[in-house]
């Protein structure tokens, strides 16, 4: 690539709308999990760079301003909370037992995992909060002193594939109640899996979005205290 293109402020940011866009236009086209658009275009970003040499450095140049944008996108996720306000209420106590079994069994699944396949205690502590958004995520893996950088990516690979796989996984499992489609999806995949709520329905958008919010804070206390207890 011409390194007056690729070192500019706008190729990362250009170059990541106009992937995603051309995923999602063959995701209309072509309907299966595995033409998700936030799956197949990083996988494509990444590809792009490899092929055309081109450093992480200067795509990041303008692409990082894309994140400014999580912070009110992930505001807006209060949208449909607000419409099924009534419905949340009065639910309130099975979406609580429901997540709380979620996050104490994503991270029982961890410790059990690193366990059995004898790998160091530092896996399990960086792998505790796989299922919480980046930010809170962080911040549990720093007081377990845990690796940040296999957290982040963790991270990110769970809630890639909560959109990609989250409806179907739900379809398999005979899962036909919107709210506990929700609520799974949310509870396992945070923010980028709730995406995929919200294009299934208003309700599973609002349970996975509550979802977010619940876990995070369960996590918190649930995850070093399991920690603390089996390590």
């Amino acid at each position: 690539m011409i390194p007056i293109l690729t070192n500019t402020i706008y190729f990362g940011f250009a170059l990541t709308l106009l992937v995603y866009w051309l995923c999602w236009a063959l995701h209309q086209k072509f309907r299966s999990p595995i033409t998700t658009p936030l799956l197949v275009a990083t996988f494509a970003v990444i590809a792009i760079l490899l092929v055309f040499d081109i450093p992480y450095e200067s795509y990041n140049l303008g692409a990082k301003y894309l994140g400014y944008f999580l912070i009110p996108a992930t505001v807006c996720f209060a949208v449909p909370m607000y419409r099924q306000i009534l419905l949340l209420k009065e639910n309130m106590r099975p979406v609580l037992i429901s997540v709380f079994i979620g996050c104490a069994v994503s991270v029982l699944t961890v410790v059990g995992l690193t366990f059995a396949f004898g790998l160091d205690q530092v896996i399990a502590r960086s792998l505790a909060p796989v299922s919480v958004t980046t930010a809170i995520a962080i911040g549990i893996t720093k007081e377990l002193g845990g690796w940040v950088a296999l957290t982040v990516f963790a991270v990110v690979i769970t809630g890639i594939l909560g959109a990609a796989t989250g409806g179907l996984i739900c379809r398999w499992l005979g899962i036909k109640n919107k709210m506990a489609q929700g609520l799974a999806i949310g509870n396992s995949s945070h923010a980028m899996g709730t995406t995929k709520a919200l294009e299934m329905g208003e309700i599973e958008g609002a349970t996975a979005s509550l979802a977010i919010l619940i876990s995070g804070l369960m996590t918190v206390i649930l995850g070093p205290l399991i920690i603390w207890l089996l390590l």
